[in-house]
C-alpha cells in the first residue's frame, strides 16, 4: 500500500472516503511512512527499519493483541464510543473497568472511589460528573481521565495506569510505577488482561519537514511546505 509525492513543494491530499477504503478502520492498522529518493512513501506494512507512524493514524492507546478474552457486558457499545472519543482502545477502557469494579456501577472503595471506573469525588467533579453511580457518566469520565493521564506521561500506558491507581504525584515522585504492591499488581493485572506488554509511544514524528494535516472536512493532507 503506497502513496508518494516528489520534493520540493509537493502536496498530497487524500479524501476521507478514499483513505477509509485503502485502510479499513476495523483493521485498526497503523499507517507508516518513510522517505526514499526524495519521495515520501506511505504504507501499512512495517517492512523497513526506518518507518515511522503517520501522525494521527497510530493505533489507539492500549490496543490488545488478537484473541484477548474480556467478558461481554451490557456497557460494551458505550465503552466503544467513549474509547473512540478519547483516542483509546476499547480494550483498555474495559480492562480498567474490570480491574476497578468488575463492572459494578454501585461499587465504593474504602478510599471513597465510586462507580464502574472508581472515580474519586474530586476527579468526578473535574470531569463534570453529576452522578458517579450512573455507569455512562462514570465510564465517559474515566475514559477522559485515562486520556489525560496518557497525555501527561507522554503516551506511556504503563505509567498512565499506575497514575490512575496511585495518582500522578506518586508516579512522578517515584520516577515510574510506585513501589506499592497494590499499584504494581494493578498494572500487571491490566497488562495481562490486554495480553501484551505496555510500551512507550513516541510523539508524532516529523521527517524531512513532512507535515500531516487533518482538515475540518476530514481530508488528510501530506506536505513539505513550511507553515506561514
Amino acid at each position: 500500500m503506497r502513496r508518494g509525492g516528489s520534493v520540493p513543494g509537493w502536496v498530497i491530499t487524500i479524501g476521507a472516503c478514499i483513505l477509509a477504503l485503502a485502510f479499513p478502520a476495523d483493521a485498526e492498522e497503523t499507517l507508516l511512512f518513510y522517505t526514499e529518493d526524495g519521495h515520501v512513501v506511505i504504507t501499512n506494512t512495517p517492512s523497513r527499519e526506518d518507518v515511522r507512524p503517520v501522525p494521527g493514524f497510530e493505533k489507539p492507546h492500549g490496543a490488545a493483541q488478537p484473541g484477548v478474552a474480556l467478558p461481554a457486558t451490557e456497557y460494551d457499545a458505550f465503552i466503544e464510543v467513549v474509547a473512540r472519543e478519547n483516542g483509546l482502545a476499547p480494550e483498555l477502557v474495559k480492562a480498567v473497568a474490570l480491574a476497578e469494579s468488575g463492572f459494578d456501577p454501585n461499587a465504593v472503595s474504602h478510599k471513597g472511589a465510586q462507580g464502574i471506573m472508581q472515580l474519586m469525588p474530586a476527579t468526578a467533579r473535574r470531569y463534570g460528573v453529576r452522578n458517579a453511580f450512573d455507569p455512562l457518566e462514570n465510564l465517559r469520565a474515566g475514559a477522559m481521565h485515562l486520556r489525560d493521564l496518557l497525555a501527561e506521561f507522554g503516551g506511556d500506558v504503563k505509567l498512565a495506569l499506575a497514575a490512575y491507581n496511585a495518582g500522578s504525584g506518586a508516579v512522578r515522585r517515584h520516577g515510574g510505577v510506585p513501589a506499592y504492591r497494590e499499584t504494581q499488581d494493578y498494572v500487571r493485572k491490566i497488562q495481562n488482561t490486554l495480553g501484551q506488554p505496555t510500551r512507550r509511544r513516541t510523539r508524532a514524528p516529523v521527517v524531512d519537514d513532512v507535515r500531516v494535516v487533518r482538515e475540518a472536512d476530514g481530508t488528510i493532507t501530506f506536505d513539505n511546505v513550511a507553515p506561514r
